[in-house]
């Protein structure tokens, strides 16, 4: 995998890189705008002022500097002549610092002079700006509840500083990745010596601590990082579960938390916020709770909310948690179905306070005949169609450099997988491994949930897969070479969690520049699990053309296997063609609400809803063909049975469509006969070589 630049903040700052995602093509760049410090201080998370931290218990103090080797210099006359940076071998620039001039090794700083026992940050308007950071502290200890304390002024005769800035990030040694722990922006610094002290949640064991002075000079002292070790300490607050919405648009919610020994009660606060982040309305105020989970009722559907917990030992209660934003939207109520009736069926539903868009799925029940293996999907990549109608123009002999952000899919065998940086070929399914790499967009093809928890999860999985030759250079500048590699993860439902989480990671094989054929397995498959295959290491194209998944079955059991799915529609109903492989089954469908919208003060992804349960539609009942049987360029296509059968005696290529222009069928193999499922109701087009016939269902 690339080597990704390590994070630069001179002068400013620990922040994120804001690259956009489109669902229009894009371009294979890795523009990336930073965020500037207005964005990153208003989106900080609420914390709630700590007065005096040494009422909740004793000091424990990580670093103390008071910066008495910067003598040279006086206040109003720094030495602008002193440097007090070196180069450091390994190009970090937040370790730069001589260790000469402080008490501990490891500080960084940028435009910083001694000033007759203080730091002088020095800045020229719109030119230059200057910052001083701590060395990596560890403050993983006390719940990772960390405080900076400093004195700050401007020099005599200076106009107040309006603009300046603490923030502080979990560094995990100077990883390429960073934990943003939030920012302050100090109040207006005067030529008043003042004292500020700001809190942190989230500190690990190599957090740095950052002063910047954006828009005026700074004289720095007295800088102190500690720590306090709680008389009854903060639990850890999780992420809300079970978020229920009810037809009368209330919602409930449970809230859960870690148990704090001693602890007799916890202190729960449940609140919205206005646009500024100031609380507007409390669903519990100062609520006290001696359990560590509790159901909050009474919430309106679709509302943000957020919370924080304290723990009671006695007559001591705990700095509160961090702040955990409540953002959900309730899932649909499915109507019944009426009936099912010429292989068509309309599926519905109540609207959904919040939601802009709705997602919705249906199934039907395969039973295994025998025991041994079992299909779960068997999907043909190859002559895909765009259901936008773009042409499909290239080949991997023939590269497009633009990508889609993602879509579904027309045209695949089994209904749900979503695929993502991606591009349809006429010889494969494109996967563009560089915006993975550069842009850490997700490159590859995820299926929807399917059961793979049969034959104690083992999955077996086959594919065909060649990789784009490319290169990258590394943070020394050499060249490596090679091809875009296939990851094959699975995913699995944490219930406890409310959220799928990785459980396996292989690589099936290595990946060159023609097309291969790959056999591996996956071990630990559960009933609700989903399986994601990435473009990865190398910043070029991952091309598949097939992926079959299969388990070993027990005669009788059973599996549902997605047959339609619509992604992102506007409204509350969905008219569904059943196909004819769904004929004389049992179908089941499902719906999820997804939210787009925000404001500010909340977090930006797009939010799904959990899928409603599985509600069972009817039996299907689907006509067939009746009476069919065309010549086209000596082929000749018929019914028998339950089957279509073309016999293609000049071994063309076949393809089925629907009206859409959708390919529902391919089959590439020249043969010289063909058995397929009949399809569902509807108009298709079957294409044997040049020559179509349009088929009546």
């Amino acid at each position: 995998m690339s080597n990704f630049t390590k994070k630069l903040i001179v002068a400013g700052f620990i922040g994120c890189s804001v690259i956009p995602a489109s669902s229009q093509v894009r371009s294979r760049t890795a523009n990336a705008a930073p965020m500037t410090p207005e964005k990153e201080i208003k989106g900080a998370p609420y914390f709630k002022a700590i007065t005096n931290p040494l009422e909740y218990g004793t000091e424990v103090v990580t670093l103390n500097e008071d910066f008495s080797k910067f003598s040279t210099g006086t206040e109003d006359a720094p030495d602008f002549d002193a440097n007090i940076n070196f180069q450091n071998p390994d190009g970090i620039v937040w370790i730069n610092v001589l260790n000469e001039y402080t008490t501990m090794p490891g500080w960084g700083a940028h435009n910083a002079f001694p000033a007759g026992g203080k730091l002088f940050l020095n800045v020229v308007p719109k030119q230059e700006q200057g910052h001083v950071n701590t060395p990596m502290l560890d403050v993983s200890g006390y719940q990772g509840i960390c405080f900076i304390s400093f004195k700050a002024r401007v020099p005599n005769g200076s106009q107040p500083a309006s603009f300046a800035l603490v923030e502080a990030a979990e560094t995990f040694n100077m990883a390429p990745s960073w934990r943003n722990m939030g920012s302050f922006q100090l109040p207006e610094v005067t030529t008043e010596w003042k004292t500020f002290t700001y809190m942190f949640y989230g500190g690990g064991k190599y957090t740095i601590f950052n002063i910047v002075a954006m828009d005026a000079s700074l004289l720095i002292d007295d800088v102190k990082v500690f720590q306090i070790n709680q008389y009854a300490a903060t639990p850890t607050a999780y992420n809300h579960k079970n978020y229920k919405g009810e037809a009368n648009e209330d919602a409930q919610f449970d809230l859960r938390w870690s148990k704090v020994a001693n602890a007799d009660s916890y202190i729960i606060n449940v609140y919205s916020k206005d646009e500024t982040g100031n609380i507007t309305n409390y669903l519990l105020k100062d609520f006290s709770n001696t359990d560590t989970t509790y159901t909050v009722t009474g919430a309106h559907s679709g509302d943000i909310y957020y919370y924080t917990v304290s723990s009671k030992v006695g007559s001591h209660v705990s700095i509160p948690s961090q702040e955990v934003e409540i953002k959900d939207v309730a899932s649909p109520f499915l109507k019944p179905v009426t009936e099912i009736k010429d292989g068509k069926y309309t599926a519905s539903w109540d609207s959904v306070p919040s939601a802009e868009r709705y997602n919705y799925i249906s199934y039907y029940t395969r039973t295994a005949d025998q025991a041994g293996e079992f299909t779960i999907s068997d999907l043909n990549l190859v002559g895909l169609k765009y259901s936008n109608g773009k042409e499909v123009e290239f080949s991997i002999d023939n590269k497009d450099t633009h990508t889609f952000d993602q879509g579904v899919i027309d045209g695949m065998s089994q209904a749900g997988w979503i695929a993502k940086s991606y591009a349809i070929y006429k010889d494969a399914l494109t996967f563009d491994a560089f915006q993975y790499l550069y842009n850490h967009q997700d490159a590859g093809l995820i299926s929807p949930e399917l059961d793979l928890s049969k034959d104690n999860g083992k999955i077996k999985i086959n594919l065909t897969a060649c990789g784009e030759e490319c290169s990258y250079y590394d943070n020394n500048n050499v060249e490596h070479k090679g091809y875009t590699q296939c990851a094959v993860a699975l995913f699995n439902y944490n219930a406890e969690k409310g959220d799928y989480e990785q459980s396996e990671l292989i690589y099936p094989g290595e990946v060159k520049g023609t097309w291969q054929d790959f056999s591996c397995q996956l071990t630990t498959g559960t009933k609700r699990s989903i399986i994601g295959f990435y473009g990865v290491s190398y910043p070029g194209n991952l091309y598949l053309s097939k992926i079959k998944i299969a388990q070993d079955y027990k005669a009788g059991e059973t599996f549902n296997d997605p047959f339609f799915y619509v992604r992102w529609l506007d409204k509350k109903s969905i008219e569904v063609n059943v196909p004819y492989k769904a004929n004389q089954k049992d179908i089941y469908h499902r719906a999820q609400s997804v939210r787009v919208s925000k404001v500010s003060q909340q977090s930006i992804s797009r939010l799904e809803s959990p899928f409603s349960e599985l509600q069972y539609v009817g039996k299907a009942v689907v006509s067939g063909i009746s009476n069919t049987k065309a010549n086209i360029s000596g082929a000749t296509v018929r019914l028998e049975g339950n089957s279509i059968v073309i016999d293609n005696p000049g071994k063309e290529n076949i393809y089925v469509y629907n009206l859409t222009g959708a390919i529902v069928y391919s089959n590439t193999s020249r043969a010289a006969s063909t058995t397929l499922p009949t399809f569902g109701h509807g108009v298709f087009l079957v294409k044997v070589g040049k020559q179509t016939i349009k088929l009546t269902m």
